[in-house]
């Protein structure tokens, strides 16, 4: 187990990092930047991200899925790579047809085209930095892994600066930024990884790439789904309001994005942790432990945020104050999929994935229909009240159909510890009088119930 924590803080320092760049692009980024023109860029990015959904055609998950049975690692994942290379040719001749429709619908203007090309280079090379980081993350090499996605950060940063400064400083810059930076990073991951690259005994195994399909099929439909689900909020907005409250609703999810990045980073290091004690036959207990651990640490930042988020609004410009109150429950989306992570491992061994279907269906209709009904009543709160409520129906039905599969997680203590960040959430979001002795007495709540783990983790880190 110590060795198990030294891995996920190393794993850790990547995302760390990689957070404190974010929150050194959104102040660079919103002070020269209107909150309409941030919409803009915001459903440019919402579109590659969509894209990056469909390309990998759920070959990623299987391939992780496959990496502990097979010794020919090499070309495990160039098998892997076959499908998604083909979708990527496929997606980019589309997206060079309709370029002039899609920059004219984007933003009612046909002048961006260079945008849809640069987004046909970021569909391939996201291929490769997708496939090649999971190698290193199933190799658990932690310091390389946090090393290449500090990187990446640093890119995005350096371009978007410069672009800033000598540019025009409207949505483009967001843009080209992001996907200039994005495939300068990329570019450096192939260069290191060049020995996966080599084909020179590579051999087309239909029937692995069949066995892949077969996982990762399910996985692909239910990660579409789940796109569906992240997009629809910003869609919904799009369609009851405008650009400007989209831009507010946008810099708050980058305030969210330091628990996202602090998601991504637990899961690059539990996923191969959780198949390899799985195939040791690990007792549910050290199952146990881990889910607890994440539920308290998450419910700790959460509440610290909402103590700090006053001076998370030095950070911006007045024109997006409007942001402190649309943040808390956006804060669930990472939460409670973090903690789904630990609780849906009965789904990934029991190869059952096609349940993640049911799980996405169910959380989508609750967010659109949720979205429809309150969008219209308070605007982008709504949208991020519709989210959270959403979250945490996905976070029951992942546990409750796995835990059909396998002895299962506990759910009482992390039930009773959401109810009361739903709680936080409602009061931070709608309430203003005694904010702080509310998020205060909950903080104190949730350390004394989860003392006991955080000492064990000082305990096993010492």
């Amino acid at each position: 187990m110590h060795s198990g924590i030294k891995r996920f803080f190393q794993f850790s320092i990547g995302p760390v990092v990689g957070a404190a760049i974010s929150f050194i692009t959104i102040p660079v980024t919103t002070y020269f930047i209107s909150p309409d023109e941030y919409g803009k860029a915001s459903m440019f990015l919402l579109i590659q991200m969509l894209i990056a959904t469909y390309v990998y055609f759920g070959f990623d998950q299987a391939y992780t899925r496959e990496y502990n049975e097979t010794t020919e690692k090499r070309n495990l994942i160039q098998n892997a790579m076959v499908i998604p290379l083909l979708i990527a040719t496929l997606i980019s001749l589309l997206l060079i047809f309709f370029r002039r429709y899609i920059t004219v619908w984007l933003f009612d203007e046909t002048a961006e085209t260079m945008l849809i090309y640069l987004l046909v280079i970021s569909v391939y090379t996201l291929v490769f930095e997708r496939f090649f980081l999971l190698a290193v993350r199933m190799e658990e090499k932690a310091k390389r892994y946090s090393f290449l996605t500090i990187m990446i950060r640093l890119m995005v940063l350096m371009v978007t600066l410069l672009f800033l400064f000598f540019g025009t400083r409207d949505f483009t810059v967001v843009v080209y930024g992001t996907l200039i930076g994005q495939i300068m990073g990329d570019i450096i991951i192939i260069i290191l990884s060049t020995s996966l690259l080599n084909v020179k005994n590579f051999r087309l195994d239909k029937k692995l790439i069949r066995k892949m399909f077969l996982f990762g099929f399910p996985v692909f439909i239910a990660f579409t789904i789940e796109a569906i689900f992240q997009a629809s909020d910003r869609f919904i907005i799009g369609v009851w309001s405008d650009y400007t409250e989209l831009g507010l609703y946008t810099a708050a999810l980058k305030i969210v994005g330091l628990l996202k990045i602090l998601q991504s980073s637990f899961t690059s290091f539990w996923i191969p942790t959780a198949y390899r004690w799985h195939a040791e036959k690990k007792e549910m207990h050290h199952f146990q432990w881990v889910s607890d651990m994440v539920t308290g640490s998450f419910a700790v930042l959460f509440l610290l945020m909402l103590l700090a988020k006053n001076s998370i609004l030095l950070l911006f410009t007045d024109e997006y104050a409007g942001i402190v109150y649309i943040f808390p429950f956006l804060c669930f989306a990472p939460i409670l999929y973090t903690i789904s992570e630990t609780t849906t491992l009965g789904i990934v061994f029991s190869r059952k994935t096609y349940l993640n279907i049911y799980v996405s269906v169910g959380a989508v209709i609750t967010n659109i229909v949720l979205a429809l009904w309150l969008v219209p009543i308070y605007g982008a709160e709504g949208a991020a009240l519709s989210i959270g409520i959403a979250y945490f129906a996905y976070y029951l039905l992942r546990t409750m159909l796995s835990n059909r599969e396998w002895s299962g997680i506990r759910m009482k203590k992390q039930l009773c510890t959401i109810a009361l960040l739903f709680f936080a959430g409602m009061y931070n979001t709608f309430f203003t009088d005694y904010i702080y002795i509310i998020n205060s007495v909950l903080l104190g709540i949730i350390i004394l119930v989860y003392l006991p783990i955080f000492k064990e983790i000082l305990r096993r880190r010492g």
